[in-house]
């Protein structure tokens, strides 16, 4: 397709379009604060499913992990009764349930207003919770889960979304200011 068949008017839209759109390029790449290699060494990284690279859990350090080692953490944790316990099935349809028949109740009684159970209640379905690790690499490398090798993770378990997240948000604005 050749330019020269549309109006002169057209064209030089394409082309100052054209002219700005490179140039915007160029001003993106003098923003950056790596280089052009290093950009690609950290995508080649992010690529390998073999790795699992996630914030320490002190400091501003980025690990990154085996796979096999990071899920081995993991699964050692989850086994402990003490702390945790499997389910057979997601118990968050029936927890929405009685999150929201609280909440209506309230509704009804003026505790809350409507706009606050709406709020509370969330929308769609909630997202199942999510248990990942942060490595506490701070820790000497002696009594690591595996000494040397594999450190202990700190246990996140993210709420976001989840059926009682919106809740627990509503709460955390008023008794926020006072707990600090």
């Amino acid at each position: 397709f050749s330019l020269s068949r549309l109006a002169p008017q057209i064209t030089s839209l394409i082309k100052a379009d054209g002219y700005a759109y490179k140039h915007r390029n160029l001003a993106l790449l003098e923003k950056q604060n790596i280089s052009i290699c290093e950009s690609g060494a950290i995508k080649e990284l992010q690529s390998n499913s073999q790795l699992v690279i996630k914030p320490a859990d002190k400091g501003n350090s980025i690990v990154l992990m085996n796979k096999e080692d990071y899920l081995w953490e993991g699964n050692r944790q989850l086994n402990v009764q003490e702390h945790y316990s499997p389910l057979a099935e997601p118990i968050y349809p029936q927890t929405t349930v009685e999150i929201r028949e609280i909440l209506e109740e309230m509704c009804e009684k003026k505790i809350i207003s409507g706009d606050q159970k709406d709020y509370s209640s969330g929308s769609g379905t909630p997202r199942l919770r999510r248990f990942y690790l942060l490595p506490k690499t701070h820790k000497d490398p002696g009594s690591w889960s595996v000494p040397h090798k594999i450190p202990p993770g700190q246990p996140i378990v993210s709420d976001c979304d989840s059926e009682s997240y919106y809740t627990a948000e509503y709460i955390e604005h008023f008794l926020g200011p006072i707990s600090q």
